[in-house]
C-alpha cells in the first residue's frame, strides 16, 4: 500500500501540471457521479419506457452523445478522485459502476462487473488503511 501512495502522489503532481487539473478538481465527484446517474437513468428509462420511446431515447443519448459524455466524465472524474483526499468515495463509485454493467440484472457484462466489483474492494482496503493519509496535501483537512 504505501507503494501505492507513492504513485499517487507522483501521479498528481503530474496532474497539477496542466491547467485544466485546476478547473477540474473541484467538480471531481460531481464528474464521477454524476456521470453515473446519467448511466443509470439510461439503463432505467430503456428498461421502463415502451419499445416506442426508444427512437427518442436514442436520440438523446447516441445521437447527442450524451452517454459517451458521461462515460468519459467517469472516467476523469475517477482519475481525479484517486489523486485526491477523496479517495474514500471512489469504491462506493466503482461498486455503483458495477451495478449498472449488470442492471437491469443480466449477465453480459459480468467479466467488467466483476473487475470494477474487485477495484473497488482494493481500493476500499487502501482508502481504510493508513497510507491513505500520506496522500494527502498539507492543509488538506481529514474530512
Amino acid at each position: 500500500m504505501q507503494q501505492f501512495a507513492v504513485v499517487l502522489q507522483e501521479t498528481r503532481k503530474w496532474f497539477q501540471s496542466f491547467r485544466l487539473y485546476g478547473i477540474l478538481a473541484p467538480i471531481e465527484l460531481h464528474l464521477l457521479f454524476g456521470a453515473l446517474g446519467v448511466q443509470f437513468l439510461y439503463d432505467l428509462l430503456i428498461s421502463i419506457l415502451p419499445y416506442s420511446s426508444n427512437h427518442v431515447l436514442s436520440f438523446i443519448f447516441h445521437t447527442i452523445p450524451l452517454l459517451v459524455i458521461a462515460q468519459y466524465a467517469f472516467w476523469v472524474g475517477a482519475w481525479l478522485t484517486l489523486v485526491s483526499s477523496n479517495v474514500k468515495y471512489l469504491p462506493y463509485a466503482l461498486w455503483i459502476n458495477a451495478f449498472i454493467i449488470l442492471f437491469p440484472f443480466g449477465f453480459g457484462g459480468l467479466i467488467s462487473a466483476l473487475v470494477y466489483a474487485l477495484l473497488g474492494y482494493v481500493l476500499f482496503k487502501y482508502s481504510a488503511s493508513s497510507y491513505a493519509n500520506i496522500n494527502r496535501h498539507p492543509g488538506e483537512g481529514s474530512i
